[in-house]
């Protein structure tokens, strides 16, 4: 019995030395605090070029904290009065504007005098309400905001788990900030293993043509006739090789040369026509499978189990700001059913355009949760509704137009907090 405990202690021991040394090791590779507690990859200067790549008008930089803001500081500026700082994905990443909506917010209020105000932006594209509870919980709180504006977007933020309680049990490695065995002895090497792996969602990758990028672009360079064979062919090889090529012609050409000059180079609004892009569309439009064509048919779809588990997860982030006497607003994004332009643009794609409509549906069902909650939100539909030309197409991001109408309500927003 004497032997079995030592070797026990003797192998625990063991492990905590090989652990704290990895760990060591990890943190000389790891971004410095808070990039590695916000990204499960670094974000590279190439990734960066990409960003603006055919708009070089449009610049992509990311500050130390891996977001796409000024430099800030842990410590609030002795010379800030109110610190708003704004937590969702990639609507606040801003990749495709000439800049991110909390700049614009901040921008807007300094000129209209309140020359004391910061508008921080940790947005980190592909995120959801889960990762938004722990980055306020594990950052958002240490850098002394006076409000959280949360920013929830009905196309991709309703989740099926449920807020599981303040002591929930790890799994043994996690994406940071969720909570991990090995996270919370070793965050570091929890970053590393994470990376290596390619465990997180955004960092899985899918089907890619070799040269995708030229290839594309070498297509939309042409005029129509010339440049659709050449997406066709990239497409059947390399993604459909069991579907006919005149099958995913048929698909592809349904828009005929409005499709085509969508994605023709231009100064700002850029879209940008990629594989996976191609993929999803052709793959729905092709597709069997029944799909929600009309908005009843999307409302009837919905999952109610996902809507209380979705406001399980902004109730939490409540009661937590609750307790730290910090204000709390979430706005809440539509899809691009306000947008006749979009509506217009996907109507010869209606199984692809049913993922929108359910969307949208999931927008109406959120709103109505929200309204017999006590958590303060605003509905974003009520500035975007009606309004032309404020949805990309290929990403179903706001454009320029987009979100100048949104900085403009959000700064009235921000304002009302102060107060």
């Amino acid at each position: 019995m004497r032997r079995t405990g030592f070797l026990i202690v003797y192998g625990c021991l063991m492990g905590l030395t090989v652990a704290v040394g990895l760990e060591v090791v990890a943190w000389l590779a790891t971004p410095p605090w808070p990039g590695y507690l916000l990204r499960p990859a670094p974000v590279s200067a190439d990734a960066e070029a990409q960003w603006s790549r055919g708009m070089p008008e449009v610049v992509f930089a990311t500050n130390h904290w891996q977001m796409r803001d000024r430099e800030r500081s842990v410590t609030k500026p002795t010379d800030v009065s109110f610190r708003a700082v704004f937590v969702g994905d990639s609507f606040l990443e801003g990749g495709f504007t000439r800049a991110a909506l909390p700049a614009r917010v901040e921008g807007r209020l300094i000129e209209a005098g309140q020359q004391d105000v910061e508008v921080v932006n940790l947005g980190v594209a592909g995120t959801s309400p889960i990762e938004y509870y722990y980055r306020i919980k594990e950052l958002g709180l240490r850098i002394q905001p006076d409000a959280i504006v949360l920013t929830f977007y009905s196309g991709n933020d309703v989740v099926a788990e449920a807020f599981p309680g303040e002591h929930p049990s790890l799994p043994l490695v996690a994406e940071l900030p969720r909570p991990s065995l090995l996270g919370a002895i070793a965050p570091h090497l929890d970053w590393q293993v994470v990376n290596a792996l390619r465990l997180s969602g955004r960092a899985k990758g899918g089907k890619y043509a070799p040269n995708e990028h030229e290839v594309i672009s070498a297509a939309l360079a042409k005029p129509y006739a010339e440049g659709m064979p050449l997406l066709v062919k990239m497409m059947h090889r390399y993604y459909f090789p069991d579907l006919p090529a005149v099958r995913i012609e048929e698909i592809l050409s349904r828009g005929g040369d409005r499709f085509w000059q969508e994605f023709k180079p231009r100064r700002f609004d850029r879209e940008y026509l990629q594989g996976w892009f191609l993929d999803g569309l052709i793959s729905m439009e092709n597709s069997t499978a029944p799909f929600a064509l009309t908005p009843e048919a999307a409302d009837a779809a919905i999952s109610q189990d996902e809507i209380r588990a979705t406001m399980s997860w902004l109730a939490a982030t409540e009661r937590l700001l609750k307790a730290h006497g910090v204000k709390f607003l979430v706005a809440v994004i539509p899809v691009g059913t306000t947008d006749a332009d979009f509506v217009d643009f996907w109507r010869p794609w209606p199984h692809f355009y049913s993922y929108t409509l359910g969307r949208a549906a999931a927008h109406k069902a959120m709103i109505a949760a929200l309204k017999k909650s006590d958590i303060p939100f605003v509905d974003l539909a009520e500035d975007l509704q009606g309004e032309r030309g404020t949805y990309r197409k290929s990403d179903l991001h706001w454009t320029e137009r987009g979100h100048e109408i949104v900085a403009a309500r959000l700064s009235r927003e921000v304002t009302q907090l102060r107060h």
